[in-house]
């Protein structure tokens, strides 16, 4: 960088090959150099780091429905969408030639506070129905109040489809059905929870679920 005063160009803004010329204080202009070399953008982290988010970014649009409920808590001015990427990045792995693979089971579609319910969940093929026998809580906390409800999201991975079924409350013992799309297969499904205050504003981290037979 360097400081001159030039009677000819008087203040000067411009660039002229590698140099930069803009106004200074006191009459003076200032001359930088360019850098002559870029840094890298495209780094092998760099790299992986962008194949994940595009990844999630479209898994994303996929788990919407949950995660509009799922992510209460996020700060001012950032999405549900941001909130489900950013919440997910350790349940992404690339390869190699940096080609993503989601791995379902460390999907989260919910984070909060809240504690999480006792729950079951079981599969009826014949009838195409998942029943969700939930078990009623009777010690209450900040973190558990008797009217946050439960919710179980069911994902169909093949056709990217998702039903997000509001059950009972903490209080509440009780069972119940979800009906299954045509088509839906147990070895297609995923299934998740958590638990959503009655004013939604607060949620619990979302676990994934075992499916009984």
């Amino acid at each position: 960088m360097a400081l001159f005063k030039s009677f000819v160009l008087g203040e000067v803004r411009k660039s002229v090959a590698n140099i930069t010329m803009y106004s200074g204080a006191n009459g003076y202009s200032i001359a930088r150099g360019k850098r002559s070399t870029m840094r890298n953008p495209k780094t092998p982290g760099q790299l992986a780091q962008r194949a994940k988010m595009k990844a999630l970014q479209k898994v994303s649009l996929y788990f919407a429905p949950a995660a509009e409920l799922g992510f209460p808590g996020r700060k001012a001015g950032s999405t549900f969408y941001n909130a489900f990427v950013k919440a997910n990045m350790q349940a992404v792995t690339v390869d190699e030639e940096y080609n993503p693979t989601i791995d379902y089971e460390k999907i989260v579609c919910a984070e909060g506070s809240l504690q999480d319910g006792t729950l079951a969940v079981s599969l009826n093929e014949d009838q195409d129905m998942i029943t969700i026998t939930q078990e009623a809580q009777s010690r209450w906390s900040v973190v558990a109040n008797p009217t946050d409800v439960l919710y179980v999201v069911v994902y169909e991975k093949t056709g990217n489809q998702m039903i997000v079924e509001p059950c009972r409350n903490r209080q509440e013992n009780g069972v119940t059905t979800i009906s299954l799309d045509s088509g839906w297969v147990k070895e297609n499904l995923e299934v998740y929870a958590f638990m959503l205050s009655k004013d939604k504003r607060k949620a619990s981290k979302s676990k994934r679920l075992t499916i009984n037979s």
